[in-house]
């Protein structure tokens, strides 16, 4: 008997990692705390912050965010790059056409401001389809862009997948702009 319940509980400690992992997330590492490789950026995640680089960085803050683990830190001072581009963190991710999805995640933005002379963007959650041609759309906005300074928030939205299309690129995007941005708790689940 002793020998049987030792088992048991050996078994139920293996299988918990699996049994931890059943909210339906699409999204790996979505709360930004997995960083194996030892590179100060999550894990799982294709960051094309093409300004990026000093004085601007992307890190893992474990200081600041809404879960107690991580959060991605995009910190932007400069926009002296070619074309003033924007950036994004991405992810991509499978579906399944005609089934509709809810998107989230909790953004806390400082000082996020547009350069001179730009009306229009911010901070938001945007996203391509890739057909079956392995081709990818052109890029569109699942939330509208924020600015200006606001703590932890949850930004959600909704979208249902066209028909022919085998992969949904989640981005995490920002048009060109100055400030710092935080992203934590990643979510795509499909709607109930």
């Amino acid at each position: 008997m002793r020998n049987k319940l030792l088992t048991l509980i050996v078994v139920l400690i293996l299988a918990s990692p699996i049994f931890a992992w059943t909210d339906g997330n699409l999204v790996v590492n979505g709360d930004m705390s997995m960083d194996w490789d030892k590179n100060g950026l999550p894990d799982y995640w294709s960051i094309n912050w093409i300004f990026a680089t000093s004085p601007n960085k992307a890190v893992m803050d474990k200081d600041e965010n809404i879960d107690g683990n991580a959060s991605l830190k995009i910190e932007v001072s400069s926009l002296d790059v070619p074309n003033n581009f924007a950036g994004r963190a991405y992810q991509d991710i499978p579906v399944e056409p005609g089934k509709t999805y809810e998107v989230s995640v909790w953004m806390k933005i400082e000082d996020w401001q547009l350069p001179q002379g730009q009306e229009e963007g911010g901070v938001n959650i945007s996203y391509w389809l890739q057909g079956t041609n392995k081709q990818w759309t052109e890029r569109k906005d699942l939330t509208r862009p924020l600015t200006g300074t606001f703590d932890w928030r949850e930004i959600k939205a909704t979208i249902t997948i066209p028909a022919k299309t085998q992969a949904f690129r989640l981005a995490l995007f920002a048009y060109p702009g100055t400030g710092t941005i935080w992203f934590d708790n990643v979510k795509m689940i499909e709607a109930k």
